[in-house]
């Protein structure tokens, strides 16, 4: 049986506030790692201050700043366990989280990643404590983990423990990311280990408006969403050249039959226009239906609507007016190119209802008239792109005026 001691790195700069919660939640475990190592990345605060009643229990290592990915490569060059906990500085481990996830790679000697789900919080002024429920989860197949984690982030390194040769194989985290250093790690630690899951809730993510990223490029809560797009952009324009086409089709798989080749096209495009790296998303479309003229597969549909669906929103569609443009052409290309710009059209349907229930009238009609345009193209009847309930928001407005 392999060893499983365990390392919890724990980075922190300036959350003074919230530290000494996190680290308690680590010493309550029910099962004790071999070390406890907080990297403090040249905080100004009383964080040293606070830390010093924990000497003996806790190993701190203190570097001048330079922001989490440094603070983080920083202390797994002195990690000696053989697995590793990252845990973040301002969230909450479930008392039994080192307990279940050891127990999985124990379970499992071949893997080497073990995850688990998380519920959100936050705290009022007041102190009152609001749950917010389970974050984003997807239930997937080990083989699959990697091209479900390309489509988005659901296992978070506070949920995770890895084996430090894994680590070693997937490189260093990257220092230029002030934001998405962690799912730029996920992509290539994903590309490389095996993982096992559990459906149990092993950390508490807490969500606050305090400010993010190193003292020389900080971040505050207003600018969040756009630095992590913006990051999201950069990974992966790098990842379009490293990974293999293979890999968005999931583990052992072969593009070497056509329709397999196309299928992993689409969702490679499907990945990328949720990053809005619309260029390569085109670029992978048209070689899609350059591939195969055979119709599209249900797993293909389902990629192609998926695609509008970014979590930072697709608002920028609409005065893409060159994106709709080129997909209008794709749609008069082919009888191929027709059924994925439909399948496109389709997905759209989701952030028309979502502007509806919010009554933001004219965003609605702009993508309204966004999806007529792609459906006109794509020879698409209208009642197959606007929602039912959308047409009656129409004829009570007309009946109200």
């Amino acid at each position: 049986m392999r060893a499983n001691s365990v390392t919890v790195l724990i980075p922190t700069f300036n959350r003074s506030e919230f530290l000494l919660e996190s680290l308690t939640s680590i010493l309550a475990q029910t099962r004790s790692a071999k070390e406890i190592i907080i990297v403090n990345d040249g905080s100004t605060d009383d964080t040293l201050e606070l830390l010093k009643p924990y000497e003996g229990r806790v190993r701190v290592l203190s570097k001048p700043n330079g922001g989490k990915a440094a603070a983080l490569n920083f202390g797994l060059k002195r990690v000696t366990s053989d697995l590793v906990w990252i845990f973040d500085d301002d969230d909450i481990a479930a008392p039994n989280a080192l307990e279940v996830l050891v127990g999985l790679l124990e379970a499992n000697p071949d893997a080497d990643i073990a995850y688990g789900r998380h519920e959100r919080f936050s705290v009022d002024p007041g102190g009152e404590v609001c749950k917010l429920g389970t974050g984003y989860w997807r239930n997937c197949q080990p083989d699959d983990f990697l091209v479900e984690t390309l489509d988005d982030m659901f296992a978070h390194q506070q949920g995770m423990i890895v084996r430090r040769s894994l680590y070693l194989l997937a490189g260093t985290f990257d220092e230029e990311l002030v934001r998405s250093q962690d799912y730029d790690m996920l992509i290539r630690l994903a590309r490389f280990g095996t993982v096992e899951s559990t459906q149990e809730v092993v950390f508490f993510q807490r969500v606050h408006h305090g400010r993010r990223g190193s003292q020389a490029e900080g971040l505050d809560a207003s600018q969040r969403d756009a630095a992590w797009s913006r990051f999201d952009r950069d990974i992966f324009r790098k990842h379009y050249r490293e990974l293999k086409l293979s890999d968005y089709l999931g583990k052992r798989q072969s593009i070497l039959n056509p329709m397999n080749k196309r299928h992993a096209l689409i969702r490679r495009a499907s990945v990328m226009g949720r990053k809005k790296l619309w260029y390569l998303a085109l670029l992978d479309l048209r070689a899609a239906e350059a591939t195969s003229q055979r119709p599209l597969s249900i797993p293909e549909i389902a990629a192609l609507r998926s695609t509008f669906s970014s979590k930072y929103g697709c608002d920028d569609i609409l005065d893409n007016t060159k994106l709709i443009d080129q997909l209008c052409e794709l749609a008069t290309s082919s009888t191929i190119g027709s059924e994925i710009v439909s399948a496109m059209a389709r997905g759209l349907r989701w952030k028309v209802r979502a502007e509806l229930f919010k009554f933001e009238v004219r965003k609605l009609l702009r993508y309204l008239l966004t999806m007529r345009q792609l459906k006109k193209a794509a020879n698409m009847p209208v009642s197959d792109t606007v929602p039912a309930d959308t047409t009656a928001f129409g004829r009570a407005e007309n009946a109200g005026r």
